[in-house]
């Protein structure tokens, strides 16, 4: 897990794409060698990229990070997403979900405070809490069970949510910007989240800041394609402002939860 200086150079190289040893190391007040071992960390499975010099923000990762490490990666602000998200889903609602790690904490936090859910859901692991509540109707898909993260993928899946119609579409993805859209690392998981899109009514996309301006192979949808981006509270008012333009309504979870993480 990242720590707050290092996320806080995800977000400064987002903005200036390239900076030098020297810039980052006045901007965050620490030595050389700290910068350097905070970019050795971040150019693991992060979208930054050492250059000679200094680093580049790499707007296009080269494969999709294990889904263990997702599971690690940003949890306070998993779970704070995933509770602000709960609000906006009623008792009753009908819900599509995809296999994601915030997903995974939505439904964590749904499985106690809502009613009478109708979900259908490609993972297994989503399946499994929900049921826990017996008011809920939890449909799994049909398809190939995917090893890398658990979900199911593939024409049956696809075939299976074509019998579906629902109030609410809830997705966890890869990439998110403006310009480029939804993204998705994996070509099959990518046409299981558009499928999904076009049987819900309402569209909503959970993630992180660090997902922001990220972009991956596939395609999803454009920006303008989805109603809800629920993220943490690393999001600029500036990025904010500019979906909001776009007519998409980006709700931050608040800062407090992750203070109040800290004294427990």
């Amino acid at each position: 897990m990242y720590n707050k200086r290092q996320k806080e150079i995800i977000r400064f190289l987002s903005e200036a794409k390239f900076a030098k040893m020297e810039q980052l190391a006045e901007q965050f007040q620490v030595s050389l060698e700290t910068i350097r071992r905070d970019l050795l960390e971040l150019e693991k499975d992060s979208s930054i990229k050492r250059v000679r010099g200094g680093a580049v923000y790499n707007n296009l990762r080269a494969k999709e990070m294990e889904y263990e490490k997702k599971m690690e990666n940003n949890q306070v602000e998993k779970h704070a997403i995933a509770k602000l998200a709960a609000e906006y889903i009623n008792d009753g609602d009908a819900v599509a979900m995809n296999n994601g790690t915030a997903n995974l904490e939505l439904a964590r936090c749904l499985l106690d405070t809502k009613e009478r859910l109708t979900v259908v859901t490609n993972s297994p692991d989503i399946a499994m809490v929900l049921i826990g509540n017996e008011s809920n109707s939890v449909y799994l898909t049909a398809g190939r069970l995917r090893r890398h993260n658990k979900s199911l993928i593939g024409s049956m899946c696809s075939q299976s949510l074509e019998d579906f119609r629902v109030d609410k579409t809830i997705l966890c993805i890869d990439g998110i910007s403006i310009e480029d859209g939804i993204t998705e690392y994996n070509t099959e998981e990518a046409a299981i989240l558009r499928k999904m899109l076009q049987i819900g009514r309402t569209r909503m996309i959970l993630c992180e800041f660090s997902k922001f301006s990220e972009v991956a192979f596939n395609k999803v949808c454009s920006a303008a394609q989805i109603d809800y981006v629920f993220t943490d509270w690393n999001i600029s008012y500036k990025e904010v402002k500019a979906w909001s333009d776009i007519h998409v309504r980006v709700l931050t979870a608040d800062r407090k939860y992750m203070e109040n993480k800290k004294l427990e």
